[in-house]
């Protein structure tokens, strides 16, 4: 087989049609027989393998558990996210082009796989077959996927189709079940069992006829035994489907009555005692704090208001001071006027002429404060400085206290105001419980219903589980008596060649997988001391045929563990596998290899690049980024390069842009 061309449209990081020429060139005279894709994590690689199994196999692609659910909601995430655009995709398509050679003749193949989501977000998707240029109209889409199916064998496609995660999966596994799965898949040892299976009910069939009366009347009362529980669990699993429809329709009905209580305002009604409540003690709040209000009027705090008045009364009481002051200091003066002048003229013994200077120099004196008395004005408040030291108090300390606590309070006050308000509303809401009774009384009904139906439901579990284990039983013993017959039986030809066929079936597949392990065995050989670093140390693996165990020996220390492997030399192993898979398979298929030298070291790597990359098939697919590959292993490889794209993601756009060539070498060079 080889892959001619894929391309993608509106898939994943692609945004439009992209087309991707696979073919291998011949180079320098010799088949190149890489074709590499570069690009960083994110950049659009795995994309491509997506891209090549999804074209194959559609939903096996998710596996055999996938429902057709989980396929359409692949495909739709598969549909690239325009980012910026008005006009959003809602169609994808993947093509592949490819030769296949079949029975001596090469054929080529063209598919295209596309679906798209309607208008209701569902999935419709479409797959066209065309051979040599006809298409083939007559299959249908799942004759179609059969085709492709029975052409390339999903189960050996990935022995060929393989990631990174791949490649860690099988180094790190150990029970053998993947190893077991792909043996069976390369021997088709599930034909076999599925003629094993039709031999086995042909010899029932026949061997009955054969067998003695005694064996006969067994096998017709364990088959009427088995009939007779088939005939009840049948009577129990009408009356399960049907309680499971009760119960769904209880389960809607109990919906509607709760969309109903809703409407009717189920949900304020439920509140109102509460609101009711909250109410109470919203308007006891308030009542409380308009008492301490009227309290705090009927106080001080009126003077409030009259904020100019209170600084003229303050400075008034504080000019009557001093005016009082000032006329005591005057009268004082007065009484002690004449004591002064006749003191001093009796002290220093002065003459009378001189008591006008000794007048003179008392007024320079002491005649401010005299002046001061005369000119005051005349007194209005006849109060003591203690008196007038409080009212100064009240009126700077204590007023601007008694303003503030009277805006909190009246903060408070309309808050409640607006509570109650809103109390008010709600209870307003709530409908009157005559009109939601009914709806209460048929809820708690349908309630009790629903439980008793369950209960019904669970018995039905309970009574059928005995009678499934005496099916059980009797199935074996039909199975043992099966055996017995077909044993006994000795005179039908046809029963003895079926069961020789059985023998040999088993045989042949015993036969047929322990000599493809030692063929297996033979290949890892090859391939593991092919690409392992060193040199002097010869690796070999026996598998066990029966549980697919692998024990790895080395020819210098004998028998040693899996995990006793370097991180790299696991990697190594797992692809040796896959690479003595393939080649044990017979089959002529590309490799397509995602990320493969992730956990390598430099020498790994270069082993790798040297001896399977070139060798490992006629067509090999590398996605790879610029640390896996870099410039020393890319001139290595440079010969064995068909040619190679970019891959380069732009965030800006959210889509990758592709180009020809490999990061630092470009399409005139790759």
């Amino acid at each position: 087989m080889i892959i001619d061309s894929l391309s993608v449209l509106d898939f994943r990081v692609f945004s439009g049609g992209h087309n991707f020429d696979l073919v291998p060139k011949i180079k320098r005279g010799k088949h190149a027989p890489i074709i590499l894709f570069g690009g960083l994590n994110g950049g659009g690689k795995t994309t491509i393998l997506s891209a090549l199994k999804l074209a194959l196999y559609g939903k096996g692609v998710l596996g055999a558990a996938a429902s057709v659910a989980d396929y359409h909601q692949y495909l739709r995430d598969c549909i690239h996210r325009a980012h910026n655009s008005i006009v959003k995709p809602t169609r994808a398509a993947v093509e592949l082009t490819f030769r296949y050679a079949q029975h001596g003749t090469i054929s080529s193949y063209h598919l295209t796989r596309d679906w798209y989501t309607d208008h209701a977000g569902k999935v419709k998707e479409g797959l066209i077959i065309a051979r040599d240029g006809q298409p083939l109209s007559e299959l249908s889409y799942d004759q179609a996927q059969s085709f492709l199916n029975e052409l390339i064998p999903l189960g050996v496609s990935e022995l060929f189709f393989f990631d990174g995660e791949k490649i860690s999966s099988l180094a790190e596994e150990t029970s053998g079940d993947a190893l077991r799965d792909s043996i069976n898949k390369l021997l088709g040892l599930d034909l076999i069992e599925r003629l094993d299976s039709d031999l086995l009910t042909l010899i029932r069939t026949r061997s009955v006829k054969k067998a003695s009366d005694e064996r006969q009347s067994k096998v017709r009362e364990a088959e009427r035994s088995y009939k007779l529980l088939q005939s009840q669990l049948e009577e129990f699993r009408e009356k399960y489907l049907s309680l499971h429809l009760d119960i769904s329709e209880t389960t809607n009905q109990l919906t509607k009555i709760a969309s109903s209580i809703a409407a009717r305002g189920g949900a304020w009604s439920a509140s109102r005692q509460a609101e009711s409540a909250n109410l109470d003690a919203l308007i006891g709040q308030k009542q409380a704090i308009e008492h301490t209000l009227q309290d705090l009027l009927s106080g001080l705090l009126p003077l409030a208001i009259t904020k100019k008045i209170n600084e003229q009364l303050l400075i008034q009481l504080e000019d009557e001071q001093r005016a009082a002051k000032a006329q005591l200091l005057n009268e004082y003066l007065e009484r002690q006027h004449e004591k002064f002048l006749s003191a001093i003229e009796t002290e220093l013994a002065l003459p009378v002429d001189k008591r006008s200077v000794l007048e003179s120099i008392f007024t320079r004196t002491f005649g401010a404060e005299a002046s001061c008395a005369q000119t005051s004005k005349p007194q209005v408040h006849e109060i003591s400085d203690r008196h007038r030291a409080g009212i100064e108090h009240r009126i700077r300390a204590d007023l601007p206290a008694l303003r503030q606590k009277a805006s909190e309070l009246s903060s408070q006050l309309h808050a409640i105001d607006l509570a109650v308000e809103g109390a008010g509303e709600n209870i307003a809401r709530a409908p009157d419980e005559q009109v939601l009774i009914p709806l209460f009384t048929e809820q708690g009904k349908l309630q009790g219903r629903l439980s008793a139906l369950i209960e019904q439901k669970d018995e039905i579990i309970s009574t059928c589980k005995p009678l499934l284990n005496q099916m059980s039983q009797l199935a074996r013993r039909l199975d043992d008596l099966h055996a017995e017959i077909a044993h006994a039986s000795e005179e039908e030809r046809l029963l003895s060649l079926a069961t020789k066929a059985k023998g040999v079936l088993k045989e042949f597949s015993s036969r047929a997988r322990i000599e493809k392990l030692k063929e297996l065995e033979l290949q890892f050989f090859s391939s593991f001391n092919g690409l392992a670093r060193k040199e002097e140390r010869h690796l070999n693996i026996n598998i066990d045929p029966e549980s697919f165990e692998v024990t790895l020996i080395d020819d210098q220390t004998g028998v040693i563990r899996k995990d006793e492997l370097s991180a790299g030399e696991k990697q190594i192993f797992a692809i040796s596998i896959l690479e003595a898979l393939a080649r044990t398979s017979g089959r002529s298929l590309p490799v397509v290899i995602d990320t493969p030298l992730g956990r390598l070291d430099s020498v790994h790597r270069k082993k790798l690049v040297e001896n399977y990359f070139p060798k490992t098939s006629h067509q090999v697919i590398i996605l790879s980024t610029d640390t896996e590959i870099d410039h020393g292993f890319y001139e290595g490889l440079q010969n064995s390069i068909s040619h190679s794209y970019h891959l380069e993601y732009c965030a800006d756009s959210r889509s990758t842009h592709v180009q020809e060539g490999y990061f630092w070498r470009w399409a005139d060079n790759a």
